[in-house]
């Protein structure tokens, strides 16, 4: 399983103090697996599973909200 980021970008952020709420959208592995367009050799165009860290909580795993936590 991948490493997770202890916090984020932010300076003390209030999302990443809390340990008691996990990510929507990554299930709390701060990795997810979204699908990316490939073209193949014939012009079809397939999608295929990349795996990144999770965009919504910056791959710490920790539940992230666009306001201020209080």
């Amino acid at each position: 399983m991948p490493n997770t980021y202890e916090c984020c970008a932010l300076t003390d952020c209030p999302w990443c103090a809390r340990d008691d709420l996990a990510c929507h959208y990554c299930g709390g592995t701060g990795q997810w697996r979204p699908e990316k367009p490939v073209r193949d050799a014939s012009g079809l165009i397939a999608w295929t599973r990349v795996a990144e860290d999770c965009r919504m909580c910056t791959g710490t795993g920790k539940k992230h909200l666009h306001i201020a936590a209080g």
